[in-house]
C-alpha cells in the first residue's frame, strides 16, 4: 500500500511537471508555444510551496520558437500559485546555457553559449535571466561558419533582459572576432 501511495504521489508530481514545463514561462497562453522538459538524478517536490528541487546532472531543455539547454548539479524552481508557470529558478554551483535566439527583424538567428561558475537566477517578475561568478557568453551569428560574427564576453556577472533583448555585463571585458575573409567580401 506505501508504495501505492509514493507512485501516486510520484505520478502526480511528474503530471505537475509536464503540466507546468508545457506552459513554460507563463507562455502557454499565446498562439506559440514552448514546451520545457526538466530532468535530474533526483527530484524533491514541496506541495505546500510548489517548489521543486532537482538535484544531480539536472537539466533544463525548452524548444519552440527559441531552443535553449541548461545544465547544473542543481535547480529550484518556484511555480505560480496557479502552478502554470515558473517564477523563479535557480541553479546552484557551475551552470551552462546553451540558446539559438528567435529571427531578428532582418531574419538573423545567434546561439549564444554562456555559463557561470556560481549559477543563474530567472525571474518571471522582471523577465531577467542573471548569471553570476565568472561568467562568459559567446555570441555567434547563424548560420554558423568561417565567416560568422563572434562575440566574446566575459564579466562578475551577465544580465539578459527577455523582455528588451538587452544584456549587461559587471566588470565586462569584450572581444569580437570578425573573418578577414568576411571583411574582403564586403570592400
Amino acid at each position: 500500500m506505501k508504495s501505492l501511495v509514493k507512485f501516486a504521489w510520484l505520478s502526480a508530481g511528474v503530471s505537475l511537471v509536464l503540466l507546468v514545463t508545457a506552459t513554460m514561462l507563463g507562455i502557454a497562453a499565446q498562439t506559440a508555444t514552448r514546451t520545457g522538459t526538466i530532468s535530474g538524478d533526483k527530484m524533491t517536490l514541496d506541495l505546500r510551496t510548489n517548489q521543486f528541487v532537482f538535484t544531480g546532472n539536472c537539466k533544463l531543455i525548452i524548444s519552440g520558437p527559441y531552443k535553449a539547454t541548461m545544465t547544473s548539479e542543481k535547480m529550484t524552481f518556484k511555480l505560480s500559485a496557479a502552478a502554470d508557470a515558473i517564477e523563479q529558478l535557480i541553479t546552484h554551483g557551475p551552470t551552462k546555457l546553451s540558446l539559438i535566439t528567435e529571427a531578428n527583424q532582418d531574419g538573423q538567428q545567434y546561439k549564444v553559449v554562456a555559463s557561470a561558475s556560481q549559477g543563474a537566477t530567472y525571474s518571471r517578475q522582471d523577465e531577467r535571466v542573471v548569471l553570476s561568478g565568472g561568467a562568459e557568453a559567446d555570441i555567434i551569428s547563424l548560420p554558423e561558419g568561417p565567416t560568422s560574427q563572434r562575440a566574446h564576453f566575459v564579466g562578475d556577472s551577465i544580465t539578459a533582459n527577455l523582455k528588451t533583448s538587452i544584456i549587461e555585463v559587471d566588470k565586462a571585458h569584450l572581444q569580437v572576432e570578425t573573418s578577414l575573409a568576411a571583411e574582403s567580401q564586403k570592400q
